[in-house]
């Protein structure tokens, strides 16, 4: 147990010799396709601004974990008809989402262009779900969000601080796959964006 202890500590301060802080924002279009009821749709345009807090664990930046709050603008189009649901052929689903989510990002490449992964958890609040031209009550749709985020993408440093991101993954809502056995497993979404890192400190 103390031969554990000790290796940790180790790794930690291993990591923690060569970290570094920074802030970021990140913004841009945003494609989603998303599931509700079991609808089928394709994907359509929406919005996304993260602002986040990274810890690097190691001096190249390689690898990181970032804590990030969204605000996300997730829109699909319908591709049937449902009576049941109200909805019809070319209606859009709209749902407006704040969130935070931790993330373990890592990165391969050079200094201008890199490709990455992201993993972690979502934690996310439908503020408000629109079918076509219909606002959906608070009861009609799922509020509370809590689900896995899988991406790949990469980035092109156009400037010291500035990055040009592309970003395509999937996500799976935890509590909808466990209560709706029938529910599609994964919602899908690709994005294009800027980020702005700012260094705090380096130690």
């Amino acid at each position: 147990m103390k031969r554990i202890a000790l290796l940790l500590v180790l790794i930690i301060s291993s990591m923690a010799s060569y970290g570094q802080y920074r802030w970021e924002v990140t913004g841009g279009l945003l494609r989603s396709k998303m599931d509700h009821q079991n609808v089928e749709t394709v994907f359509s345009n929406g919005f996304y601004l993260n602002a986040g807090y990274g810890y690097m664990l190691d001096n190249r930046a390689r690898s990181s974990i970032v804590f990030s709050f969204e605000l996300l603008q997730r829109n699909s189009k319908i591709t049937e008809s449902n009576t049941g649901l109200g909805v019809a052929y070319g209606d859009q689903f709209q749902a407006l989402q704040v969130g935070f989510s931790p993330k373990f990002r890592y990165f391969i490449g050079g200094e201008e262009f890199r490709v990455f992964a992201n993993v972690g958890p979502s934690f996310r609040v439908n503020t408000g779900f629109e079918i076509g031209d219909q606002k959906l009550e608070s009861d009609q749709y799922e509020q509370i969000i809590i689900s896995g985020v899988y991406g790949v993408g990469a980035s092109w440093g156009i400037g010291e601080m500035v990055d040009v991101m592309a970003e395509a993954g999937i996500t799976n809502d935890f509590v909808d796959n466990l209560v709706d056995v029938e529910s599609k497993f994964f919602d899908y979404y690709a994005r294009i964006g800027i980020r702005f890192r700012i260094y705090d400190a380096t130690r």
